[in-house]
């Protein structure tokens, strides 16, 4: 464990770059038995189109039977004895390109791989194998990735294709309902989940209040997903990474797209920087609903308001044969009024500065990254007019190292700190109301960080194993409260209710002062054993910590709810798990099958005492109760990549449970203290997806979703006090509400430069239950009866996108 206190900043990428000559320093011997000497090949794979650089690609040197792939920056290194040699470049959705070379120096080279054109005739025995996108000869597990090509053949639904909506459709992630971008992955919360644009974290992913995602499609590059053996590098969430990179922009020649659909239209502009040797990129999406409101006829319509936009920017600038600058920022509002009676706003801010430098088998990486989430809610008028504000800000300066030790022999190491600083909620009154201001204390907190991770291959079994040392140090300038016998909860036996606890004493910590730190370990273990060259067994585990939290109390997370940090009285999340997979690809990778099974504990989770009201407390300790989660599953997925139809289905079949024990032992806890299902808790999930090219110019989509509906809670009585019906609900989420099924169509068609694209979203309208709330009917008192809520039945959508 390092000391957080330590300058890190000094060990930057030059001491670094000599840690290869230190090596060879301490292995005299070595270099002399390498006979002749070997010299280094190096260098990025790119798009042949744009120039843009492919992550995770595969070159494969015949000659000698090596094989290695690019990192998630598109640059590979390996070292070989000088000589011809034959090498063969491949990715997903490319042309695999082969060159040969006469190697006798040290030399940097770039290789360009054209899209692969779709194939309306199976492919010929005698073609060349396509690399799988579920790879066997890896170590990778529990992770799924597509880039820009991939989605664009989704069916497209609500008049775009969204990265998050897809992912979906995979095994192991599923969401409460169809008006959020909260996914939930292996039954995490949806705060759980790390999400990085160009590695800026992006803390709310919606806009509209979950119908869209904060992702632009013309601005997407490559989306991975980590649900499982998650790398050493990442940490901060316990179920999942969400890894997005922004398009670079094309570096050959000016080009772009104009989209224009029924509920949003889209712009994006990229071209070349310093002849060449760099690109920019600019786009822009906005939704138009206000226009159509103003011709509304009723005043207080018209006056209404509710749209979102969105700007992503990146520039790059390459230098030398290995050094890039890179420059990404990203921009989102949302606004929604109802007239003058009430309104809210909320917006993601996100920018990242990355310099990348190759030194020989060392390649480096500086990055320093800003986040910023805020939002507003503005209501009443008069005496009561006043508005709740909420902001988070994250900045964190990160360094990156990757060593290439052989071709299949790599470490990664690094090291960064991060300031997060929370603004919970502060009343401010309007001008002549008569509202109370209240001004809660800024929450801050210190995150540092370091990691070291080896990958290599041991014959027939592969294997990745690291550590990561995490640490979240809580700062002033803040109050904290004592609480007798150190219980900020108390639980009344005789009124069977939780109540706040008595305080007993409170300390002023001052700006930056440190009021608690947390520290701990984080192993990562990833193996691989190859059955044969075309199948694999593969295992994993990995824990990970969470030092910051969604304060809500539904199922669904809502743009306007809460962040908060750990403190004195709330402990990091940890969680630990295990998973097994088989992998296989079958006729030269046309198909490939994969299955896992998994198994998750989760320690230091929260709940909330019944009727807790999270707005704008200074105690929030006190309406907390700790519990523990598990979840375990078998996950399928299998998939067709090439010919007419392509496509995949995969099937869950998973249980999430939570336990919240009492404090003390008179205190029931919840359920008796007994497992009961998580509220995203769902035992089987199904989806079909399938793209049909129908001709040269037609191309037609679908999905099919089914999934067991979420808990839920009845009431099992009633009874009735001062002429009101009050009821009383059995234990947490033991029923269910409805299965939930839909069926989406998409038709896209080709007219030259232009793509007209047609989506009927849940094409039979059924009404899916997103909740379930008891009310009195109105004829009679004495009948309960239960209401369903649906978001959504059918919606059409059309769009129109020209590229020049």
């Amino acid at each position: 464990m390092f000391n957080p206190g330590t300058p890190r900043t000094r060990a930057g990428p030059t001491i670094l770059a000599l840690l290869p000559m230190l090596f060879a320093a301490a292995h005299p011997g070595a270099a002399h038995a390498q006979e002749p000497q070997r010299v280094r090949l190096s260098g990025y794979v790119r798009s042949a189109v744009s120039d843009e650089v492919l992550r995770v690609s595969r070159l494969e040197i015949v000659e000698p039977g090596i094989s290695i792939a690019t990192n998630r920056f598109g640059f590979y290194s390996i070292e070989l004895v000088p000589g011809r040699y034959t090498v063969r470049v491949s990715q997903l959705g490319y042309e695999t390109t082969t060159r040969v070379m006469d190697l006798h120096a040290t030399a940097s080279v770039d290789f360009a791989l054209d899209l692969r054109p779709v194939s309306l005739v199976e492919l010929t025995v005698e073609a060349e194998q396509e690399p799988p996108d579920i790879d066997p000869g890896t170590v990778e597990m529990s992770v799924i990735r597509f880039d820009a090509p991939a989605l664009s053949q989704v069916p497209v639904v609500l008049g775009e294709a969204d990265p998050v909506r897809t992912l979906t459709l995979y095994p192991g992630i599923t969401t409460t309902n169809d008006a959020t971008t909260a996914i939930n992955v292996r039954g995490g919360a949806g705060d759980e989940n790390l999400i990085l644009l160009d590695d800026s974290e992006v803390f709310n992913p919606a806009h509209a209040l979950g119908l869209f995602s904060t992702f632009n499609t013309d601005a997407v590059h490559d989306v991975t997903l980590y649900k499982g053996a998650i790398p050493a590098r990442y940490g901060g969430r316990l179920s999942s990474v969400m890894e997005i990179h922004q398009r670079e922009g094309n570096s050959r020649e000016f080009e772009g797209s104009a989209t224009v659909g029924l509920l949003s239209s889209r712009l994006s502009l990229e071209g070349p920087l310093f002849d060449g040797n760099g690109s920019w990129l600019l786009a822009g999406r906005r939704t138009y609903a206000d226009l159509f409101l103003g011709l509304a006829s009723d005043p207080d319509v018209r006056e209404s308001v509710a749209y979102f936009y969105d700007l992503n920017a990146k520039a790059n600038v390459r230098y030398g044969s290995t050094g890039q600058v890179m420059l990404s920022g990203y921009f989102g509002r949302d606004r929604l009024s109802v007239a003058n009676v009430a309104s809210v706003g909320w917006g993601n801010a996100a920018g990242t500065l990355r310099w990348n430098q190759g030194f020989g088998p060392l390649f480096s990486h500086v990055t320093l990254i800003f986040s910023d989430y805020d939002y507003q809610i503005q209501s009443g008028f008069n005496a009561r007019a006043a508005s709740l504000n909420s902001r988070i800000r994250h900045l964190n300066l990160s360094l990156d190292e990757s060593w290439i030790l052989g071709p299949s022999d790599e470490l990664q190491f690094g090291m960064g700190i991060g300031t997060y600083d929370v603004r919970p909620a502060d009343v401010v009154e309007a001008e002549g109301s008569a509202v109370v201001p209240q001004e809660l204390d800024q929450r801050r907190g210190l995150a540092p960080d370091a990691y070291i991770e080896h990958e290599t291959e041991l014959g027939p079994l592969g294997l990745r194993y690291g550590l990561r040392v995490t640490g979240f140090i809580r700062r002033g300038e803040t109050t904290v409260y004592d609480y007798l016998n150190d219980a900020p909860v108390v639980y009344h036996p005789d009124l069977g209710r939780y109540d706040q606890g008595v305080v007993t004493d409170s300390t002023r910590y001052g700006p930056g002062e440190s009021i608690v730190s947390y520290w701990g370990l984080e192993p990562r273990l990833g193996l691989r054993l190859s059955v044969g060259s075309a199948s694999s067994i593969k295992a994993s585990y990995s824990r990970t910590r969470q030092h910051m939290r969604l304060v809500t109390n539904t199922n669904s997370p809502t743009p306007l709810d809460l962040w908060d940090l750990v403190g004195p009285w709330v402990e990091p999340h940890v969680a630990d798990q295990v998973a097994l997979g088989y992998v296989t690809t079958l006729s030269r990778s046309r198909y490939s099958l994969s299955g896992e099974i998994y198994y998750k504990r989760a320690r230091h989770l929260i709940d909330y005492v019944d009727g807790a009201d999270l707005w704008v407390t200074r105690q929030l300790e006190t309406m907390l109760l700790p519990g523990d989660g598990r979840g375990y599953g078998l996950e399928l997925l299998v998939r067709k990549t090439q010919g007419r139809l392509r496509g995949w289905a995969s099937y869950t079949l998973a249980r999430t449970d939570q336990r919240t024990p009492g404090l003390t032992a008179s205190d029931p806890g919840i359920n008796g203290g007994d497992w009961y299902p998580a509220p995203y808790d769902r035992t089987h999930d199904f989806a079909l997806t399938g793209m049909y090219e129908l001709s040269d110019t037609w191309r037609l989509g679908g999905n099919f979703i089914f999934a067991t509906g979420l808990p839920t809670t009845f009431p099992v009585a009633r009874w009735e006090f001062a002429g009101v019906v009050l009821g009383t609900f059995g234990p947490r989420n033991a029923e269910r509400l409805p299965d939930y099924h839909r069926l989406d169509f998409s038709a896209t068609k080709q007219l030259g430069r232009g793509e007209l694209q047609f989506g009927v979203f849940n094409i039979y309208n059924r009404f899916n239950a997103q909740a379930l709330a008891f009310r009195q009917r109105e004829d009679s008192r004495l009948v309960t009866e239960a209401v369903e809520t649906a978001v959504f039945g059918i919606v059409p959508s059309i769009s129109y996108r020209l590229r020049f």
